[in-house]
């Protein structure tokens, strides 16, 4: 009697064949998974950097758009806040001399405080020759008026008041005349100016307008372009009054040393300084 073998072979072999398709299966499996796990995490690296970048380019804008605001709202503020003096230079600028500047003439910036003792003694010496360079067209002249000695010798508000009366009296084409009257009167260092010590000082100042003078003072029609102008002392790296620059056509500046400032050599010390800028 004859043995056929049942197709399909071993049953062992054959759960063992089986069970290897199974693994290999799974492993496969597993293998797609974790590449798609690493394709997501790509994908979501790359989203990431993507928003930093973009997060980065807003934030950058928004900071130069604020930039440009602010720097828009400072020049409005310097243009708007208050006018400056008649014969400023610019907003924040000095007040400018009369007299016409001859070609090749320098410009002479002189930064003072009204309660500066040593800018009495500079007045005393040499004001005068200042404004006669102007007068003849040897240098435009700038006087820029501070008011620091405000904080310094705690006499607030006496120096920002002179000051915007310099300005009140420039509107009336009286600035020199209003500045020599001060320093010749200058009050003892610590006691300072008042708007009535102001006003009797400028009754002093012939032809001008004391009544439209002191409205002036008193509405502080000025007081924000004295801020301006004070304002500007450290940028300029003006160190302390009174402090004296030339400077050359050509744009060379030199700083008038003080100890030639407060003597009786001054007006021959600023000539000659004016004389060596004159179209250099």
């Amino acid at each position: 009697m004859s043995t056929k073998k049942r197709p399909g072979g071993h049953p062992a072999r054959a759960g063992e064949a089986q069970d290897a398709r199974a693994a290999r299966q799974a492993k496969a499996a597993a293998l797609r998974e974790r590449e798609k796990a690493r394709e997501r995490s790509r994908r979501v690296l790359l989203i990431t950097v993507a928003v930093v970048v973009v997060l980065a380019i807003v934030a950058t804008v928004v900071v130069l758009v604020q930039r440009q605001r602010e720097d828009t709202a400072r020049t409005a503020a310097a243009s708007t806040a208050g006018p400056a003096a008649p014969n400023a230079v610019a907003a924040d600028g000095g007040i400018k001399l009369p007299g016409t500047p001859a070609a090749g003439a320098p410009t002479v910036d002189i930064w003072l405080d009204y309660q500066c003792p040593v800018c009495k003694r500079f007045e005393d010496f040499g004001g005068q020759a200042y404004v006669d360079l102007a007068a003849q067209g040897k240098a435009e002249v700038v006087v820029h008026t501070l008011t620091f000695l405000d904080e310094n010798l705690g006499t607030a508000p006496s120096s920002q008041l002179a000051a915007e009366g310099a300005a009140a009296a420039d509107a009336q084409g009286k600035f020199v005349q209003y500045t020599q009257t001060l320093y010749a009167n200058q009050p003892a260092e610590g006691e300072g100016y008042t708007a009535d010590s102001l006003q009797a000082l400028a009754e002093q100042v012939d032809g001008l307008d004391v009544a439209a003078w002191r409205k002036a003072l008193d509405d502080h029609v000025y007081a924000a372009y004295v801020e301006r102008v004070q304002a500007q002392m450290e940028p300029k790296g003006v160190q302390g009054t009174p402090t004296v620059r030339v400077t050359s056509p050509s744009g060379t500046v030199t700083e008038v040393p003080a100890a030639q400032l407060l003597t009786a050599s001054a007006p021959q010390d600023l000539a000659a300084a004016v004389q060596k800028a004159t179209g250099a």
